[in-house]
């Protein structure tokens, strides 16, 4: 890349315009090096060099470059900058004023929205967003409801939230649309997850109506030592559930270690269960009912 455009470049975290990139190339060399896959445009009438993946400052950067102004970042955009967009989306969202043009283009939505002063933040790496806790909660009132508590597990995790900053923000947006659906699932949030799927389940076990779980239990060794730890416990109950991706049964030596966690668990007396992507998004009952009726018995037996 040529001096200039470099610099250009540079000052604008990546991104920079097609009007930018022809003070220092013809229109033959623009298009060539697009061919070539050595430019990649970003949105409409902007570029940046391809080098791998294009972070969220970046493609913020191109937004505020396509529509013509600064703009901050909102939804998930606003969560990957805080360092909680846990959830994939290709899209980079940006807000504008309620009474501005908000026509979506590929992979850039902007979206109407009534911010005061205190709803936005400038970030050390200099984008505007919507704060942490406005974020985490516009989210938690638009996204279906199976991914609202990984997002705010995520955000309680990353330190961008606490329970009393996202209880204080909820209060705010009462009336809005998906308030009620927020409110309910804004208590459970808990920064243990170690994973969306994990929260998911956790989601699940609450929606069946399961004894609230301990999220990443230390299971201990004879010495006092923690040996293993495990997704979801009922420690009283030592009934244990488990998020089983398919990473971590691929490899002879991951199955060795996850059959040795196995009968750790079982010689301490823990009653083990192992949910898949199926158990989480479309057969939780049946898993529920049986997890549940575990607890049950076990839970009786203790009493008795």
């Amino acid at each position: 890349m040529r001096q200039p455009l470099r610099d250009i470049a540079a000052a604008q975290h990546g991104a920079f315009t097609a009007a930018q990139a022809l003070n220092c190339y013809s229109r033959g060399e623009l298009r060539a090096l697009v061919r070539s896959g050595r430019w990649e445009a970003v949105f409409t009438g902007t570029y940046r060099v391809n080098s791998g993946e294009s972070g969220p400052r970046l493609r913020l950067s191109a937004a505020g470059l396509s529509i013509g102004r600064e703009v901050p970042a909102c939804l998930h955009t606003a969560a990957e900058l805080h360092g909680f967009g846990v959830l994939e989306d290709l899209v980079t969202h940006v807000a504008v004023r309620p009474d501005e043009p908000c026509l979506r283009r590929a992979e850039l939505w902007p979206h109407q929205l009534a911010l005061a002063a205190d709803d936005l933040v400038r970030l050390r790496c200099g984008a505007r967003a919507t704060t942490a806790d406005r974020t985490a909660i516009d989210l938690a009132r638009t996204l279906p409801r199976i991914d609202v508590l990984p997002v705010l597990d995520a955000a309680l995790a990353a330190g961008a939230c606490t329970p009393e900053s996202l209880a204080a923000e909820l209060a705010r947006h009462a009336g809005l649309r998906g308030v009620r659906h927020a409110r309910e699932l804004v208590p459970l949030a808990d920064p243990a997850p170690q994973s969306p799927q994990e929260s998911r389940l956790r989601l699940r076990c609450h929606d069946a109506g399961l004894p609230p779980p301990t999220p990443q239990f230390p299971v201990m060794d004879s010495r006092g030592r923690p040996r293993r730890w495990l997704d979801l416990a009922w420690e009283e109950a030592k009934v244990g559930l488990e998020y089983d991706g398919e990473v971590g049964h691929s490899g002879r030596q991951n199955l060795r270690s996850d059959r040795r966690r196995h009968n750790f668990l079982q010689h301490d007396g823990w009653a083990m269960f192992y949910a898949t992507d199926l158990d989480v998004y479309r057969d939780f009952a049946d898993l529920m009912g049986k997890v549940g009726a575990a607890i049950e018995r076990r839970s009786r037996r203790i009493a008795g």
